[in-house]
């Protein structure tokens, strides 16, 4: 009985030694560091320190970078000016001079907004561009004569410097004026000589002999487009010769139905005549956007 008994105390010494062991076990390895605490505990302050500022320098390029693709395109402008009366003018050559008559009709055609929008939507596809309206600046289109050719040669008009500077400082580099001005419509020719026809503006222009008549639409402007950083009159180059040629600007119309009333043609009679002037300007658009693009 006493062995047993001593036994029993002998087993339970036993037990609670391993159970203070196992304790001491844990709790160290509790209290160890893992590596990578104990790599991070020690890394330098100093090389914290570049990695912040490394970071810092990447986000302010990263910015910058952004800012320069966000700043907006500098376009260069071309100004427009167009001076044309509101109503479109008949003019009529007779068989005699008796006959003959130019009067104008009360059909309002806008013509001068209509014009400068075909410019600016034509001109303005290209990005790099944009066309402004310049009547506000420039009231009278002689003024806007910077370009003088001598001996093949073009020169700035001395006389027109002040202006023409005072345009390129509101970034204007290119300019186009339409002015309305009488034009040849036709010629003829005979024994004794040609004789030419003149249209006194834009709109209708018809011709009757021996009970015969002709219809042409007049598109009867004055059309100068010059450079003001290099003196160069754009308008004068081959690419642009078939817009200076009277005989294209007076478009004969060979279907042109003849009007009721020959002495009062109707808005609507004349709307052939019409969509033909703004036809050879939408063509004059498209050749100047052409060529601006390659510049």
């Amino acid at each position: 009985m006493k062995f047993v008994t001593k036994l029993s105390v002998f087993f339970a010494l036993l037990t609670l030694t391993s159970g203070c062991a196992t304790q001491r076990s844990m709790d160290s390895a509790t209290n160890v560091p893992s590596s990578a605490d104990s790599k991070e505990s020690t890394l330098p302050a100093s090389e914290s320190s570049t990695d912040s500022e490394t970071l810092a320098t990447k986000n302010e390029q990263t910015q910058e970078k952004s800012s320069v693709k966000d700043a907006p395109l500098l376009k260069q402008k071309v100004g427009v000016l167009i001076t044309a009366k509101n109503f479109p003018t008949h003019t009529h050559i007779g068989t005699t001079k008796f006959n003959n008559f130019t009067k104008e009709y009360s059909y309002n055609w806008q013509l001068s907004d209509k014009l400068f929008s075909t410019f600016k939507s034509t001109i303005e596809q290209n990005s790099r561009f944009e066309a402004v309206d310049i009547s506000s600046i420039v009231k009278a289109p002689d003024s806007l004569d910077f370009v003088k050719g001598k001996d093949g040669n073009w020169t700035f008009n001395t006389n027109q410097e002040a202006l023409r500077k005072a345009l390129i400082d509101n970034g204007i580099a290119t300019i186009i004026v339409v002015t309305e001005a009488p034009t040849v419509a036709m010629t003829e020719c005979g024994t004794y000589g040609c004789l030419d026809h003149k249209s006194k503006g834009f709109g209708l222009f018809t011709r009757s002999f021996m009970g015969t008549d002709h219809y042409i639409a007049s598109a009867s402007f004055d059309i100068n487009i010059e450079s003001l950083n290099e003196p160069v009159e754009i308008s004068a180059l081959p690419v642009f010769k078939e817009f200076q040629d009277d005989e294209l600007k007076n478009a004969r119309i060979e279907d042109f139905t003849p009007p009721d009333n020959f002495d009062e043609v109707s808005e609507q009679e004349l709307l052939p005549i019409k969509n033909t002037i703004v036809s050879y300007f939408e063509r004059l658009a498209t050749t100047l956007a052409a060529y601006l693009s390659r510049q």
